[in-house]
């Protein structure tokens, strides 16, 4: 299903649409008996609210449109559950390096009775060197840091060998976005025949939406290599500056 047709099916499921009113009786009382039935009106009610949810739509497509990070001639959107990735023409300015943002240190155990779902641990690289649990979006988020070692040379972005992390895509379907320029290579996937997107070749950014809003910025840094892939309702992100097939290799052996 293409990604405007997931997001407007959403759309529509969202919405909270009041009680339509039975004003058959009423219309029908009004119209001449003798007319023919094919030739009745279609009710009003009923045209009036699929005219109204066109229109709410239409405006939706706007207002995603007129947002700088969308506007700013967006050549290709991919999209996972839980996750975009937009190639632009033009980035957004570097953002200052920081420390990373990964929430309460925590160990694997404790983390399995804090999440909203199954922890997944790569076989290849084993028990991660430290776990950490972010609350504040509805199942929580896990991510697992790896030290630099042999076969896991250090990123920039994260100064680690390896950083998985885990949520519940299913139901944050937006809530980790990708802005990558011309040169980075984006190449959608399929991991144990689950879908995947792999991002290389030039440092793109990478944020988070704000769980209770949408298209919302909160924290912009930069990543290098990155593989997104769905697990079940998961959706999946190991970051690092291993290359492809090193990345497909470690998110085969999750369990």
């Amino acid at each position: 299903m293409p990604e405007l047709e997931r997001s407007l099916t959403r759309l529509g499921q969202e919405l909270d649409w009041p009680p339509t009113p039975d004003l058959a009786p009423r219309v029908m009382a009004g119209l001449d008996e003798r007319r023919p039935a094919r030739r009745r009106a279609f009710p009003i009610a009923r045209r009036s609210l699929t005219l109204a949810f066109v229109a709410l739509l239409l405006l939706a497509g706007a207002a995603f449109a007129a947002l700088p990070g969308v506007r700013d001639a967006v050549l290709d959107f991919f999209g996972l559950e839980g996750a975009t990735v937009e190639r632009r023409t033009t980035l957004p300015p570097a953002p200052p390096a920081g420390p990373l943002e990964l929430g309460t240190a925590t160990t694997l155990d404790d983390a399995a009775g804090e999440l909203g779902f199954t922890p997944l641990v790569p076989a290849d690289p084993g028990a991660p060197d430290a776990v950490y649990v972010r609350r504040g979006l509805p199942g929580g988020e896990l991510s697992l840091a790896y030290h630099a070692r042999s076969g896991l040379p250090r990123a920039r972005g994260t100064r680690l060998g390896l950083l998985v992390t885990e949520f519940r895509g299913d139901i944050n379907p937006t809530y980790v976005g990708k802005v990558a320029g011309q040169a980075t290579t984006v190449e959608r996937l399929r991991v144990d025949g689950e879908p995947a997107i792999w991002l290389a070749g030039a440092p793109h950014y990478f944020f988070y939406r704000s769980p209770g809003g949408r298209f919302v910025e909160t924290r912009l840094r930069i990543a290098q290599n990155v593989l997104l892939l769905e697990r079940g309702g998961l959706l999946i992100r190991l970051e690092g500056a291993s290359g492809r097939e090193r990345a497909l290799g470690i998110a085969r052996s999750l369990r």
